[in-house]
C-alpha cells in the first residue's frame, strides 16, 4: 500500500511540474500520462479520472501554499489576510500557470463547488480570517467576496505588468473594505 501512495504522490508532483511549465488548459489525459511517463491504464490504477487527479493536485498545492505562508496565531486576522494577499500576488507573478489552475479554473479550482472546504486548507483559512477581520456593515460572505475579488484582480494587474505591487495600496484597500 505504501508503494501506491508513493506512486500517487509522485504522479501528483509530476503533474504539478507539467502544469507549472505548460498550463492545464489543453492538457488531455493522454498528453499528461505521456509527459509523466505513464500509460493510461497505469494511471487508472491510482486515480479514477483526470478530475480526481486534479482535485488531489489542488489540495496538494493548497497545502504547499499554506506552508509557505508561515502564519502565526498571534497575528491579527487582518495581518494574516495581508500576508496571504502578498504571497498570492507574488505567486501569481512567479507561477502563473499554477495559480491559474489552483484559483481560476472553473473545472478543477479550489472554488469548485464539488470540493469540500475542509479538504482545502487555504480556503478554510481565508474564510475564517474574513469572518474575523470583517468590521464593516457587509455580511461575512460579501466581505469575503470583495476581499478575494480585490486580491485576485490586483494580482492579475501585477502579473500582466499593468502596475507594480504596492504593499501600502493593498493595506489601504483591505482596511477600507474591512471598516466600510
Amino acid at each position: 500500500m505504501a508503494k501506491n501512495n508513493t506512486t500517487e504522490q509522485n504522479l501528483i508532483e509530476k503533474t504539478v511540474n507539467v502544469i507549472d511549465q505548460n498550463g492545464y488548459q489543453d492538457l488531455s489525459l493522454r498528453k499528461l500520462t505521456k509527459m509523466i511517463g505513464l500509460t493510461t491504464g497505469a494511471f487508472y490504477k491510482h486515480f479514477e479520472s483526470k478530475d480526481d487527479l486534479f482535485k488531489k493536485v489542488s489540495i496538494e498545492l493548497s497545502d504547499q501554499f499554506m506552508q509557505h505562508l508561515n502564519l502565526k496565531d498571534d497575528q491579527s486576522a487582518f495581518d494574516q489576510i495581508l500576508i496571504i494577499a502578498n504571497y498570492f500576488v507574488h505567486q501569481t507573478q512567479s507561477h502563473p500557470q499554477i495559480m491559474d489552475f489552483l484559483f481560476f479554473n472553473s473545472n478543477t479550482s479550489l472554488i469548485n463547488k464539488n470540493i469540500n472546504l475542509t479538504e482545502v486548507p487555504i480556503l478554510k483559512k481565508i474564510a475564517i480570517l474574513s469572518r474575523q477581520a470583517n468590521n464593516s456593515n457587509l455580511s461575512d460572505q460579501d466581505f469575503f467576496l470583495q476581499t478575494w475579488a480585490f486580491i485576485q484582480g490586483y494580482a492579475q494587474l501585477v502579473k500582466n505588468e499593468i502596475t507594480s505591487y504596492d504593499a501600502h495600496l493593498v493595506r489601504e484597500t483591505l482596511t477600507r473594505l474591512a471598516n466600510n
